[in-house]
């Protein structure tokens, strides 16, 4: 037994320029575990909430400091229980999910730097599996929606390597197909800034014209719908105004059969094989629709409809709306609520994508170790690009290659 002797917090920067906080969880042995917390620009309307961050310093030093104070860092169940119950309320608003994630995360990583194990086998130590996988990465190649400032209103434009590579392949072939579809930007005369996750963002581009511009990547060396598929985060909230949605760069103005059809027609040109938030989260009529016609050939994803929360999960998995959900930790605000909810999905055989946010920070690498713990079928951390986005795909690749590994199938 270890117990928590202290907890520090103070404010850092993240990837979009934004104050957000680092909280440190001393333990007696002086074993020291720290925790970043992210914040999304697209955010699902029952997320927990956040609270200005001078305030979550101040409720991590005093209220949350105080009353973990001697509890055994090893029982995470227990210590999320504490959180939970000082908080008081069901989307956290009294103390901040920040506030609270920083914590709960924190001390999963003093936990693991006690035993002197790395993080992902203390996770899947908790979560009862020793059987890693490693997860394909997703890689968002092309930015719109809240996460750039051009025209587009589908937000991630996303390249899959085929499930058959091992991660170091899969990672290869993500950066290969980038840095291609910059030379394709370049030779077409567009810019090749980027957006907050990491993937181009110029202006001039229709839905349709960015999947062409992959495909002309690809050619030449990587077959599309063999060696790599594509996948897209519509992020359909983000542009539904009065119960329309508009797609402003084609001057469409649609209604929930509108959009069905609109998604019908890219979903049948292109090689999708993961289709995220594809109507606004309370339109369940165009979930039921696209899962009708698409579920047998792609992951219809939900993020803004489950927000990593296991009981808005019961609903959709009732309802038959989604067959792939977004893990994001800081939705729901404790780890072993982000596990049950890994657990719920994954009984109802869902796919489980473990997901980043648009605002990072490079110190953060926990999503990679939770993917590998639960054996995850995919992690989403943005583009091959930014220093925020590769350290999560790197910590995976450092893991794959040192071996750390007694059981990790490397070949997953």
């Amino acid at each position: 037994m270890s117990r928590i002797s202290n907890i520090k917090c103070h404010k850092l920067v993240n990837s979009r320029g934004d104050w957000t906080i680092q909280t440190r969880v001393e333990l007696e042995d002086g074993s020291v575990g720290s925790q970043v917390v992210p914040e999304g620009a697209s955010k699902g309307e029952h997320e927990a909430v956040y609270i200005p961050v001078g305030k979550a310093v101040d409720v991590v030093t005093s209220a949350l400091g105080s009353v973990l104070h001697g509890e055994d860092v090893f029982d995470q169940q227990n210590i999320d229980k504490i959180l939970v119950e000082v908080d008081g309320t069901e989307n956290k608003r009294n103390l901040g999910a920040n506030s609270i994630l920083s914590v709960s995360l924190a001390a999963a990583n003093a936990a693991a730097k006690s035993l002197k194990i790395p993080l992902y086998k203390y996770l899947g130590k908790m979560y009862g599996n020793s059987d890693f996988a490693f997860p394909t990465p997703l890689f968002n190649v092309f930015n719109g929606g809240k996460h750039a400032y051009n025209n587009l209103s589908f937000q991630e434009f996303i390249v899959i390597p085929a499930k058959r590579y091992a991660f170091d392949k899969a990672y290869e072939i993500g950066v290969d197909v980038y840095d291609r579809l910059e030379k394709a930007l370049e030779a077409g005369g567009h810019d090749t800034d980027v957006g907050d996750e990491g993937g181009f963002a110029p202006s001039g581009f229709t839905t349709s014209g960015v999947f062409e511009l992959l495909r002309k990547a690809a050619r030449g060396k990587y077959k599309v719908g063999d060696d790599i598929f594509f996948g897209c985060d519509i992020a359909a909230d983000s542009f539904r105004e009065m119960w329309r949605y508009l797609i402003h760069e084609e001057n469409l103005s649609l209604n929930t059969q509108g959009l069905f059809d609109y998604h019908q027609q890219i979903l049948s040109e292109n090689e999708i094989i993961y289709y995220e938030d594809p109507f606004a989260e309370n339109d369940e009529r165009g979930w039921e629709l696209l899962m009708k016609e698409f579920k047998d050939r792609a992951l219809i994803v939900a993020d803004d409809l489950t927000v990593t929360n296991a009981k808005l999960l019961k609903g959709v998995i009732k309802k038959g709306l989604a067959n792939a959900v977004i893990v994001k930790p800081n939705q729901i605000g404790t780890l072993t609520e982000t596990m049950e909810f890994i657990e719920a999905a994954k009984k109802a055989n869902m796919a489980i994508v473990v997901s980043h946010r648009s605002g990072d920070s490079a110190e953060d690498t926990f999503i990679a170790d939770l993917a590998l713990a639960v054996r995850a079928d995919f992690i989403k951390a943005g583009a091959p690009a930014r220093g925020e986005r590769v350290a999560k795909y790197n910590r995976l690749l450092d893991i794959y290659y040192d071996k750390f590994i007694d059981n990790v199938d490397v070949s997953a």
